[in-house]
């Protein structure tokens, strides 16, 4: 489910205001343009081009995201105008359709709208730029042409028109660059503390990566006792004996990196599992600070490191050729990768361990309490170019699933009932008001949907929580997430 999707009010007031701006600046201009003879087609041509890639760009962004019907507001009604002035020429229509055809085709066989979005945002401050300039260029050529000697003696009025139409073409770039977001939709990260499920959940996935999306995997592990029984292979042998996998240690440190297509689209998905507790503050000062420390303890020079932290095969040759060095200083080495994975990220899943719910009067609520609010601050550090989910595992903890359907409305009920209960906790409701300004979902999920729930009363006590399956539950709606 979608938090907040109430949205409607705002993207109406939105598009009438995009709307009214377009109006204004055609009927400012056309009175200038009468008055002053402003209106010559030699004076439209790289005006009208940067139009064309606006507007297809502009109809490409309709199909991602709700707001691009302001786009379309604002400019649409200079396309009528240049219409019906005769201006609208068939040939660079089509070229512009074709230049942002491309674009668009691109960014999505690629699943990387942000780079559509940073183009979008680069043309609308090139159609800002130009024709302020051609503005201000036709207003001191008026102000002292010897043919109009009326506009010095009611200079002020004229100066203020211009002005009007300078104020809305700022008002464009300023509402226009604030509602275009372009989102890396192709790298995913999850994220969670330690006993939250990323384990079994990492199991799940893999499963639909394989089965579903033509996947592969990646991984590395770090550990001295640990590093067979962390492969997956292994993990799915101990699920398909009965037995859960191993614990890490506090030293322990493994990478999974899964990645897959969808038709075209590509997708990866990023697991990091550690033992100890490595990620709790993600100042930007602290890792600047890790950065510097990992600078000379693998005399790695600084750029380098902040550029390559993130990618799993330069932590695999880290670990490869600086064996000693990587095992001391392993808790820096997760610290580092996490932060830049968060930083990279296009879509960031937060994992809230479904034994928090089952205990929620009991201490349950308190973890929660510190859980959303360190999610708020990640939400906070790393900003609104992404998307977000928040991932309640281990459903089946306290509601019986066997005869629920993932895509039911009992599913659903449950996700609402769920956020519901959140809606208490002070820290959630923050993440609540941040969902008005970024995409922020809310999944409850189960690795294994035929286990019953701790609260259900069993003819066979001793078997009423056997060992899980893999058998999953609405993990699929994290698929559509993803995509």
């Amino acid at each position: 489910m979608k938090i907040n999707r109430n949205h409607t009010i705002f993207e109406i007031i939105l598009v009438l205001l995009g709307v009214l701006l377009s109006l204004i600046f055609i009927y400012e201009y056309a009175l200038l343009a009468i008055r002053y003879g402003m209106v010559h087609k030699t004076h439209f041509q790289l005006f009208r081009r940067i139009l064309y890639f606006q507007c297809d760009w502009d109809d490409s962004r309709v199909s991602l995201q709700n707001r691009g019907i302001f786009l379309l507001a604002v400019f649409l009604p200079f396309v009528y105008v240049f219409y019906v002035s005769g201006f609208l020429r068939i040939d660079g229509f089509v070229f512009g359709m074709l230049e942002g055809g491309y674009l668009s085709f691109y960014s999505y066989y690629n699943n990387r709208f942000d780079r559509l979005a940073m183009y979008l945002r680069r043309f609308i401050k090139i159609f800002v730029v130009f024709t302020s300039l051609y503005l201000i260029l036709a207003l001191i050529k008026i102000m002292w042409s010897s043919q109009e000697p009326e506009f010095m003696s009611s200079g002020s009025n004229k100066l203020f028109e211009f002005m009007i139409l300078l104020g809305t073409l700022f008002a464009f770039s300023f509402l226009l660059t604030k509602t275009i977001r372009g989102i890396k939709a192709y790298d995913v990260f999850v994220y969670g503390p330690s006993r939250s499920g990323k384990t079994l959940l990492l199991l799940a996935f893999y499963n639909q990566f394989v089965t579903v999306l033509g996947g592969q995997r990646k991984e590395i592990i770090v550990s001295e006792k640990n590093k067979e029984s962390l492969k997956i292979e292994n993990m799915l042998a101990d699920i398909e004996k009965g037995e859960l996998p191993r614990s890490n240690l506090q030293t322990d440190l493994a990478i999974y990196l899964l990645s897959g297509k969808k038709g075209v689209k590509p997708i990866g998905m990023t697991f990091v599992d550690y033992g100890g507790e490595h990620t709790k503050n993600f100042d930007p000062t602290q890792y600047g600070t890790i950065i510097k420390e990992l600078n000379k303890r693998f005399n790695i020079d600084v750029p380098t490191l902040e550029q390559n932290m993130g990618n799993i095969d330069f932590i695999k040759n880290l670990r490869d050729n600086h064996k000693n060095e990587f095992a001391e200083a392993v808790e820096k080495v997760t610290f580092a990768h996490v932060y830049k994975r968060f930083e990279s990220a296009g879509k960031i899943i937060f994992l809230v361990d479904g034994d928090h719910i089952v205990d929620y009067h009991t201490g349950g609520k308190t973890n929660l309490t510190k859980l959303f609010g360190h999610y708020s601050d990640i939400i906070n550090i790393f900003g609104n170019e992404k998307s977000y989910a928040i991932v309640v595992t281990k459903t089946d903890m306290f509601k019986d699933l066997s005869k629920i359907m993932e895509d039911s409305k009992e599913a659903r009920d449950i996700e609402h009932e769920i956020y519901d209960l959140f809606c208490e906790i002070t820290t959630f409701k923050e993440i609540v008001n941040m969902a008005y300004q970024m995409p922020i979902y809310m999944y409850t999920v189960s690795v294994d949907a035929t286990m019953k729930p701790l609260t259900m009363e069993s003819e066979n006590p001793e078997m009423q929580r056997e060992y899980p399956k893999i058998n999953p539950w609405r993990v699929g709606e994290i698929g559509k997430f993803s995509f």
